[in-house]
């Protein structure tokens, strides 16, 4: 028997190189009459140059509505080869709360997530999504790692 949840959110992160595994196993944990959600985060970064500066917070939203674009396009294409059921949302700010947030709004019962598994040092220069996520999420969490894709060849 194949575990299967009946709402399943896939976060996912369209340039990362686990993107299309964490989609993967996200469809195959759903249930043929469940809900699949794939979802990435677009967090909203402002340059460098002051906040005063003429035009800086327009060339920032625009930045950012560009990147929201490119990051949804992505999305469809990976939902569209890999998981075609798959209801498709890019959502702004941080990713892990964004993601319990949205997984709490849906009822989900699982949360897929890709992770690095950095080292120590990694992890406390750069964080961890996935730690952050187990943190904050109001379901399971399923973990796909780095090196269960080597596994897999």
């Amino acid at each position: 028997m194949a575990l299967e949840f009946n709402k399943v959110v896939a976060v996912i992160d369209v340039d990362d190189d686990l993107a299309g595994l964490v989609l993967d196993i996200a469809s195959k944990m759903t249930s043929a009459s469940g809900e699949l959600h794939a979802i990435d985060s677009n967090p909203y970064i402002t340059t460098f140059e002051s906040p005063y500066a003429a035009g800086a917070i327009e060339a920032d939203a625009q930045a950012h509505a560009m990147d929201e674009e490119r990051r949804l396009e992505a999305m469809n294409e990976l939902a569209d080869t890999r998981a075609i059921k798959a209801t498709v949302a890019i959502l702004d700010g941080n990713p892990s709360q964004d993601a319990a947030s949205y997984a709490k709004k849906i009822g989900a019962d699982l949360i897929v997530i890709g992770s690095h598994q950095k080292k120590w040092w990694q992890r406390l220069l750069e964080g961890s999504e996935s730690a952050d996520m187990i943190r904050e999420a109001p379901c399971a969490v399923f973990v796909v790692t780095t090196a269960y894709k080597k596994k897999l060849g």
